[in-house]
């Protein structure tokens, strides 16, 4: 599976001060939350004009959600020996992702806004989780060669109940997500150690 990654929400190239503006949007996400950060915040936070976050940034969720794509982890891909390991390191980097960064109290917000916005979600897949994406599907066709997962799993949907007990927990049921959870969504899709 080759992932196809799209244009990121900012432009390719962006301001010198890019890191700088990437940088105190998290701070401020931090700090503020999602519904109260503002770019005149950041602006002031980075010391730049608001302008310039405007010429590279259309708005909050575009600017955000560059800022989660560039701070949140999207690899390496784990190569342990065993696929069950590494399906669990793997989900352990979700986990923390969305659990203890700004990210986790950030992506319910930033996802209804991004919904809301003609190609939000599609620029954030392409920008983050196309990535993510990409290197837990290593994993899966790797497991699938050595004879740790059936040559007819559907990779797509493995990736999908993954990651998404860790996201539905986090954003709709309010589950706690235990220390344990990655190990037991493993055990649950069947992976056992070899």
């Amino acid at each position: 599976m080759t992932a196809t990654i799209p244009t990121p929400l900012a432009k390719t190239r962006g301001p010198r001060s890019r890191p700088t503006i990437l940088h105190a949007t998290i701070e401020q996400l931090s700090i503020h939350g999602y519904q109260r950060l503002t770019v005149e915040g950041v602006a002031a936070a980075a010391q730049v004009h608001k302008s310039t976050l405007y010429r590279w940034w259309p708005d909050k969720s575009a600017l955000v959600a560059d800022a989660l794509a560039a701070h949140l982890a999207t690899g390496p891909v784990p190569d342990t020996g065993s696929t069950r390991d590494d399906l669990i390191t793997w989900l352990r980097v979700t986990i923390a992702n969305y659990t203890a960064t700004p990210a986790g109290v950030a992506m319910p917000a930033l996802i209804s806004d991004l919904s809301a916005r003609p190609g939000g979600l599609a620029a954030f897949r392409g920008s983050f989780l196309d990535k993510r994406r990409a290197g837990c599907a290593v994993l899966i066709q790797r497991g699938i060669r050595r004879g740790d997962l059936p040559a007819d799993t559907d990779i797509e949907l493995v990736m999908d109940a993954l990651a998404g007990t860790v996201f539905y927990r986090q954003l709709v049921s309010g589950q706690p997500v235990t220390e344990d959870l990655a190990e037991r969504i493993v055990t649950l899709l069947g992976v056992q150690s070899a």
